[in-house]
């Protein structure tokens, strides 16, 4: 298998992203939702491939070349901060795996979220907790401005709320360009995930890991290819013809309803 630029990895790395892990999913949340026993199958898998398990700062100080990188390596992340997703992480942690759980700060005791308690209690269990923005928006289609707020407040918030640094982003919807990109550097993030529904590798872009989702209706074959390296493209390097195609159709429809993108103020540094 190569990447975009025809050359093969010497390390591939599954890295599944989950949302919510119920018998009852939220509303509109159903396609997302995986149920206990179907992740149960998942961790069964994981722990059985023999592969070893990294928080996302741990994966990408090894993108960076400040550690080094197992060479069967997975990360198991969760995005949005659902309540169900602490009893998930206990599960993981009892098997002896890490995780990476992605907060969007604006739900933290929400009737759907994690309770402030419940998040310092995962970070306290040695998983790491990373920013997810405030809201949860698209952020290449906001102005940038107001990007840039959801990125620095979410991290503010958590960092409150755990009382500990906070380095890692996950960009919501995976939606990010490079201003976004540009942005969460700026505000003082380390690493940053994406989606692409692809295999990360070791020459993978620390600002936008590839992660594949899992959804409710993911056989548990598919999760088990991916561990053996196989049912998923390799990420790519730059960003692809049809994800810039699909922002820009996003973006006129935005300018339909009257709204647009905000230039970055003349004092800003440029990046």
């Amino acid at each position: 298998m190569t990447d975009a630029g025809g050359r093969s990895p010497a390390v591939v790395v599954p890295i599944f992203l989950y949302h919510s892990v119920s018998d009852v999913p939220a509303a509109g949340q159903e396609p997302f939702t995986v149920t206990p026993a179907s992740f149960a199958e998942h961790v069964a898998a994981i722990v059985e491939s023999g592969r070893v398990a990294l928080t996302i700062s741990e994966y990408a100080r090894a993108l960076r070349g400040e550690r080094g990188l197992p060479a069967r390596s997975v990360a198991i992340t969760f995005d949005d901060g659902f309540a169900d997703t602490l009893a998930a992480v206990e599960l993981l942690r009892a098997r002896g795996l890490t995780s990476t759980v992605y907060i969007t700060s604006s739900w933290l005791d929400s009737a759907q979220g994690l309770s402030s308690e419940a998040a310092r209690e995962i970070a306290a269990s040695g998983a790491e907790i990373g920013a997810h923005s405030v809201s949860h928006p698209h952020l290449d289609e906001l102005p940038l401005v107001a990007a840039e707020r959801e990125i620095v407040e979410s991290k503010e918030a958590l960092e409150q709320c755990l009382g500990r640094s906070i380095s890692t982003f996950a960009y919501p919807h995976g939606a990010h360009d490079q201003e976004v990109r540009g942005a969460v550097i700026d505000a003082g993030f380390r690493s940053a995930v994406a989606v692409k529904n692809a295999l990360s590798h070791d020459r993978d872009d620390p600002f936008a890991i590839a992660r594949i989702m899992i959804m409710g209706d993911t056989p548990l074959r598919s999760v088990l290819a991916a561990l053996d390296g196989r049912g998923a493209p390799i990420a790519w390097s730059g960003e692809r013809y049809r994800t810039r195609a699909f922002r820009e159709y996003r973006r006129l429809r935005r300018r339909a309803q009257g709204i647009s993108r905000q230039a970055r103020p003349v004092d800003t540094p440029k990046r």
